[in-house]
C-alpha cells in the first residue's frame, strides 16, 4: 500500500469535464518498484468540493484507475434535514440515506453553508472527525457514517447557531471514486401555537367611529404582524408597535395596534373586514397564520353607506348654496309685502 495525497487541478478540453460541477484531481504518492510515480486523474462529481485549503491524505494501492463521470451507481437516497429546528431543542440530528451499489464506503462529509462540518472515514485511523465551528458543535457519539448530530442552545455549549443549509456527501472507495451530493436548508423558530390575536373589533360601527383594534402574537423570532382591511394592506406608517421582552423559553410576544376614524368608503355592502396576519421573518417556508373579524355599518347609517358619494361641491360648498337660493327666493317676497303694506297705508 502506497500513502498518497492529492490537489486540484484545472480542468480542460471541451465535454462534461468543464461543468462548474466537476474537477479533477491529480493523486501523486511515492515511488513504487517500478520506479515509476503513480499518478491518476480522477473525476468528482461535488456541488461542494472536499476542503481546498487542505489536501486529504488516504491509502490506495498502486493499482489505479481512471473514472468517468457517468458512473450512477452510488446514489444518496434520503436527505433528512429538519426544515425548521427548535432553538430549544439539546440535539438535532441529520440523516443521509445512500446506496453504494455493491461499493465499499471511502467518505461521508457534512457541510454547512460550504464548509465542513463532520467528516466520517471509515478506514481512516479516527473515523469520525468534527471541524472546530464557531457557534456549531458535533455529537461525536452520536455521528456516524449515515447521520450528524448537532448539539442545541439546551447543550450549555455557549451561543449557538444552527439555522443554514446543509449538504451531505457521499463518496466510494477506489478505484472508482464515485460521489453523490445532496443539500437542504434548516430554519431555527418556535412557531405560534395558534393564529394571532385580534382584538378591539365591535361587531358595528358608525359612520366617524373610532376603530381600536390590535392584534398580537407569541413566537420566535418574533412575528411580524400586519394589518389588511378589506382586503388591503393597511400602511405601517399609521400603526403601533410594541414588542415584548423574551421570556425564558426563548418566546417575545409582538403587538400592534391599528387606530382609524371609519369613512362611508370602508364599509363595502355594510361590512368591514379587519384581518391580522403572522408570519416569522427568515423562514424558509415562511409561516403565515391569520384572524380575521367582521363589522357592520349601524342601521341609522345603512341608508346613507348604500347611496352613491356625491360629485363636485362638499357639503358645506352644498349648503351654502341652498341657503343663499333660499335668501333670493324668500327676500323679494317680504319687499313685495312691505310695499302692499305702505301702499295701503296711504
Amino acid at each position: 500500500m502506497a500513502r498518497i495525497v492529492f490537489s486540484p487541478l484545472t480542468v480542460k478540453g471541451e465535454g462534461p469535464e468543464n461543468d462548474e460541477s466537476l474537477k479533477v484531481f491529480a493523486y501523486r504518492g511515492v515511488k513504487p518498484r517500478n520506479g515509476m510515480e503513480v499518478e491518476v486523474l480522477a473525476l468528482h462529481l461535488i456541488n461542494r468540493a472536499m476542503n481546498k485549503e487542505n489536501l486529504v491524505a488516504f491509502y490506495a494501492s498502486e493499482s489505479v484507475a481512471f473514472v468517468s463521470p457517468n458512473c450512477t451507481t452510488l446514489k444518496i437516497l434520503r436527505l433528512d434535514v429538519p426544515s425548521i429546528a427548535d432553538p430549544r431543542s439539546e440535539k438535532v440530528s441529520l440523516k443521509c440515506e445512500y446506496d453504494l451499489g455493491g461499493k465499499e464506503l471511502y467518505s461521508v462529509i457534512w457541510f454547512k453553508d460550504n464548509r465542513e462540518i463532520f467528516r466520517y472515514m471509515p478506514r481512516a485511523e479516527n473515523p469520525k472527525r468534527a471541524q472546530n465551528i464557531t457557534d456549531l458543535y458535533i455529537d461525536l457519539s452520536r455521528s456516524d457514517s449515515k447521520q450528524v448530530t448537532l448539539l442545541g442552545s439546551n447543550s450549555h455549549r455557549g451561543e449557538i447557531n444552527l439555522a443554514g443549509s446543509y449538504g451531505c456527501e457521499v463518496s466510494s472507495e477506489a478505484p472508482n471514486f464515485e460521489t453523490d451530493y445532496r443539500e437542504a436548508n434548516m430554519s431555527v423558530a418556535i412557531p405560534p401555537r395558534d393564529p394571532p390575536t385580534l382584538e378591539g373589533i365591535r361587531p358595528s360601527y358608525k359612520i366617524g367611529d373610532i376603530l381600536e383594534a390590535e392584534c398580537m402574537a407569541s413566537s420566535y423570532p418574533p412575528a411580524v404582524l400586519t394589518f389588511i382591511l378589506n382586503g388591503k394592506e393597511v400602511n405601517r406608517d399609521t400603526l403601533t408597535k410594541k414588542r415584548g421582552n423574551m421570556d425564558e423559553n426563548m418566546i417575545s410576544r409582538t403587538e400592534l395596534g391599528l387606530t382609524l376614524r371609519l369613512e362611508r368608503a370602508h364599509f363595502s355592502d355594510g361590512k368591514l373586514t379587519v384581518v391580522c396576519q403572522s408570519a416569522l421573518p427568515g423562514i424558509a417556508n415562511n409561516l403565515v397564520s391569520e384572524s380575521m373579524k367582521t363589522a357592520t355599518l349601524a342601521a341609522s347609517n345603512q341608508r346613507l353607506a348604500q347611496e352613491p358619494p356625491k360629485s363636485g361641491v362638499s357639503r358645506s360648498n352644498a349648503g351654502m348654496f341652498y341657503t343663499v337660493l333660499i335668501f333670493w327666493i324668500v327676500a323679494p317676497i317680504h319687499i313685495i309685502r312691505y310695499n302692499s303694506l305702505r301702499f295701503l297705508r296711504v
